[in-house]
């Protein structure tokens, strides 16, 4: 049975920058006590804390791998985004204020409280870090926002409550202070009923993700705030941190999510059923799921990313899209399911005693409006089948079917160690210390199962820094992929000319050979490869045409509507800069 940190939801109708004090979370009813009370009670005091991590705290992705290079778009729907005709009103974050006053009035009250020091230590260092990382959300997006760290009383005047923007280094300045506030109070672990709260070692962690984003090219250390060597020393930390006690990459790959708390786990969101669960239909094939489908399909950019068991790329001699499964290394199989793989991830296949098929018996157009045009085979019944021929395993509850698609409870990991440890590689390997960046990267293909060959090597022959750059962007594609991080990778590495270049996502159409027998459901792969063809397929609608304003999204109209002191960003026309 699974004791978890239960997050209620509830919900806050406000204005910009207002928030009203009625609240309800868990069994604690805060309308019912005066404001002031909340204070001389740990328990409602923790409750009130308990509605920021269920409005902040990170749930399992979904869907965002269709944005990005990771995954294909249903029926061929590229977004406004990558079709590059995304406004500036496409993306509004800004109600995230809401949560920081809320956070704001947690701490405008935690020091007056009449409970213990260490219970009012413990919240308020929470609370700082959920400042820290709201306003890094915002902050990574848009650049300087205004900065607000008192909770503005409620009036009617709301010219009252307008202010400019800050500086993005201000801003960055501020989320590090706050960061380093909370990683001086908070505790080292957490254990029973609150594990799962932010302990010392998520903020060491998630000060390292962002120095390392704000190091990178997009901001480039905005004038020695986020310096590589600050990003370093953060992560250097932090790795220390945790290995000390006790974390670190954990064995296989393939169990990271259905071990829960297993070593390698450093921020996460618990779930559980009945009490907390989310949905997850679209991510699985319609034979066993319901009321969603075409999410984070797998892309064949993702596919052939992952390295060969001996570390080798997938490009890097000549090879065929039928035997795309053989010999790759533990990732894949962890993460992509394809035609006839031999793993059972979802309750419905194991019932109904039968892999995946995603073959087509016969194929009229390979490049149809929405996709392929054909007859999809009758072994897997699959009426809206994906576009790439690939679906997505991780994270998937192994346990739901068709009629349980909503009670999906797998622990959501939003830092796990690898990322600390590949975010302190990739410092070090701007700082000039491409030694430590080979070894953090060996380390990640060593678990990966790559092979270390004869020169202990794992198969990375890059030496140089800019080398050694490449091969880290690849081993983050693979390592993390629909884990929420890739479109924040290429925004901070600037790398929309390569998504351009593609010029679309792709996957591969599997056809039924002619004269061949369709397979049966539990035929063997690796036996019957040789009665399929694969021909790579485009999954665009258009080309990706995504425009380098968006490495730093505009302000929304209706936010500047409402606070005329607000500039807009440069790159959308305005004359604020959002890169200082």
């Amino acid at each position: 049975m699974k004791t978890k940190l239960n997050i209620a939801k509830f919900a806050l109708l406000v204005p910009f920058f207002m928030m009203g004090c009625n609240k309800v979370l868990d069994k604690t009813n805060l309308s019912a006590v005066g404001p002031n009370e909340v204070w001389t009670d740990v328990n409602m005091s923790t409750a009130y804390l308990n509605q920021i991590y269920s409005k902040l705290m990170p749930g399992n992705t979904y869907g965002g791998g269709n944005e990005t290079d990771e995954g294909v778009p249903y029926q061929k729907q590229t977004s406004d985004l990558l079709r590059g005709t995304a406004t500036f009103d496409s993306k509004n974050s800004f109600d995230t204020y809401n949560n920081i006053r809320t956070i704001n009035i947690l701490l405008g009250n935690i020091d007056k409280a009449t409970f213990g020091q260490d219970d009012k230590n413990k919240i308020k260092g929470q609370a700082l870090f959920w400042r820290a990382w709201a306003y890094h959300s915002l902050v990574s997006t848009y650049g300087g926002v205004p900065l607000i760290l008192e909770a503005q009383a409620p009036t009617s005047d709301l010219t009252t409550l307008q202010k400019p923007r800050n500086k993005t280094s201000e801003c960055v300045t501020q989320i590090l202070k706050d960061l380093d506030d909370a990683i001086a109070l908070l505790p080292e672990a957490f254990t029973d009923n609150d594990m799962g709260r932010i302990d010392k070692g998520a903020a060491m962690a998630f000060k390292g993700r962002v120095l390392l984003f704000y190091a990178s090219p997009l901001f480039n250390g905005l004038g020695g705030i986020a310096s590589w060597q600050k990003a370093f020393d953060a992560n250097k930390a932090a790795k220390d941190f945790l290995d000390a006690h006790g974390k670190g990459l954990y064995s296989p790959y393939s169990k990271i999510w259905d071990d829960e708390l297993n070593k390698e786990v450093v921020m996460v969101r618990r779930f559980n059923y009945p009490q907390a669960t989310y949905f997850q239909g679209g991510l699985i094939p319609l034979n066993w799921s319901k009321d969603d489908v075409g999410s984070d399909r797998p892309s064949l950019e993702l596919v052939n990313a992952f390295p060969m068991k001996d570390g080798s790329s997938w490009e890097s001699q000549s090879r065929s899209y039928d035997t795309l499964f053989f010999n790759r290394d533990d990732r894949f199989y962890a993460n992509i399911y394809y035609n006839g793989a031999p793993n059972q991830y979802l309750k419905g296949m194991r019932d109904d005693k039968t892999y995946l098929w995603t073959y087509f018996t016969s194929i009229t157009n390979y490049s149809g409006p929405t996709g392929l045009e054909g007859v999809h085979n009758s072994v897997t019944q699959d009426p809206l089948w994906s576009n790439s021929s690939f679906y997505r395993i991780k994270a998937i509850d192994k346990t739901i079917d068709k009629g349980t698609v909503y009670n999906a409870a797998v622990d959501w990991i939003e830092i796990r160690y690898a990322e600390v440890l590949m975010n302190y590689a990739e410092c070090a390997n701007e700082v000039g210390n491409t030694a430590v960046a080979l070894d953090g990267l060996k380390q990640i293909r060593a678990r990966a199962g790559v092979l270390p060959g004869t020169l202990g090597n794992y198969g990375i022959t890059a030496a140089t820094q800019s080398d050694v750059r490449s091969v880290l962007q690849r081993e983050r594609f693979v390592e993390f992929c629909f884990e929420g991080k890739r479109m924040s990778d290429l925004r901070r590495w600037k790398m929309f000319d390569y998504l351009r270049a593609l010029p679309q996502r792709h996957g591969i159409a599997v056809l039924l050979k002619s004269g061949q027998q369709d397979v049966s459901p539990l035929s063997d792969i690796s036996t019957v490869w040789n009665r399929f063809s694969a021909t790579v397929i485009t999954t665009d609608a258009v080309n990706i045409a995504i425009k380098d304003q968006n490495y730093i999204y505009g302000i929304p109209k209706v936010v500047l509507d409402r606070n005329p002191l607000l500039q807009q960003n440069n790159n959308w026309g305005g004359t604020f800069d959002p890169l200082q």
